[in-house]
């Protein structure tokens, strides 16, 4: 039996991080104009809280709670947006204790190093030199990349033809260039340890996090925003897109907890449901995504509205680790759990 309720210290972690970074990193920071958040504050907070080593061993520096712990910080990042290298340190931090680099992993937790996510071209994803778009890589970043043979931390010296790059999200910096693949600083296969699913479920727990502030957006504003005298989420269509945001939402996040225990257990089917958290997390951020931008109505594309935000930081997390049809695919092929 997988037990997927929180325990009571499980709970005041969600709580804890989800108040420091409603603080600290409000949605309204990323209109244009608005104050800019001191990002190097933020950093400094979440290596005092303890955020970027959660789930590492004590002796890496870390506080030797489990995945499930890690999920629920990036959650709540997901619901703040908060930028993808904060989920690339993590991950660089466990490839560099799996490689048997304590002290590089004790640089990452305590902040002292920081990686960027580096998204790689499906398409040639295993060769030895691959197009990858580098997230909000600053000076000193490691690149971190993976794909189905391991997870990986590269020198930027690894990265040729370096140029920058339109995001879709604007808040984000990106960067397209070449990775050397076979040229890693540190490297850790698939078979000493199951990073990418890791990876995976954090990028869902991420995902969860957007369906669950783009729901919580669009039923805020039904209920203030009024049409015919009436407040428009007591209108049927409305009401029940903001009911499919919901389920959308809930189904994806009881996925995506129990891929996390999955995978922490090692259990038989954890490459299934791993890729089966992402690919829900991914549809329901898309969906969530578009509903809250038509409950807003006009005013949803508008830069000053917060609507779009979800949608676009769904469609650069959906491509890390293979967008949905590849996850699709993927998941069609693994075997059923029961047998």
């Amino acid at each position: 039996m997988w037990d997927l309720v929180l325990s009571d210290e499980q709970s005041m972690i969600a709580e804890t991080v989800g108040d420091y970074l409603a603080r600290e990193l409000p949605v309204e920071r990323l209109r244009p104009g608005a104050k800019r958040t001191d990002t190097a504050q933020v950093r400094a907070d979440m290596v005092a809280l303890g955020l970027l080593g959660a789930g590492l061993p004590e002796e890496a520096g870390g506080a030797g709670l489990g995945l499930i712990e890690e999920v629920l910080i990036q959650r709540a990042c997901g619901r703040h947006l908060a930028s993808p290298s904060v989920l690339a340190t993590v991950l660089a931090a466990r490839v560099a204790f799996e490689a048997g680099d304590v002290e590089l992993a004790r640089m990452f937790v305590t902040g002292q190093r920081s990686a960027a996510l580096a998204v790689l071209d499906a398409d040639d994803a295993t060769s030895d030199s691959v197009t990858c778009f580098v997230l909000d890589m600053d000076a000193g970043d490691l690149p971190l990349a993976w794909n189905d043979h391991g997870m990986g931390l590269f020198a930027q010296e690894a990265l040729s033809e370096v140029r920058p790059d339109h995001c879709l999200d604007d808040s984000v910096a990106m960067h397209a260039g070449l990775l050397a693949m076979n040229h890693p600083t540190h490297w850790v296969p698939a078979t000493q340890a199951p990073l990418g699913l890791r990876a995976l479920v954090l990028l869902a727990a991420r995902m969860a996090g957007l369906s669950e502030a783009a729901c919580d957006l669009a039923t805020e504003y039904a209920k203030v925003r009024e049409q015919f005298g009436k407040p428009i989420g007591s209108f049927q269509a409305v009401k029940h897109r903001c009911a499919d945001m919901l389920l959308r939402s809930r189904l994806c996040w009881y996925e995506t907890t129990l891929a996390a225990l999955k995978v922490e257990a090692l259990a038989p089917d954890m490459v299934l449901q791993a890729r089966a958290a992402k690919l829900n997390a991914a549809h329901a951020a898309h969906e969530n995504g578009r509903a809250v931008i038509q409950v807003h109505g006009g005013i949803g594309f508008h830069a000053e509205c917060n609507a779009h935000w979800f949608m676009k930081r769904a469609h650069i997390y959906d491509q890390a680790g293979g967008a949905m049809l590849a996850q699709a695919r993927r998941v069609i092929a693994e075997p059923a759990p029961l047998n």
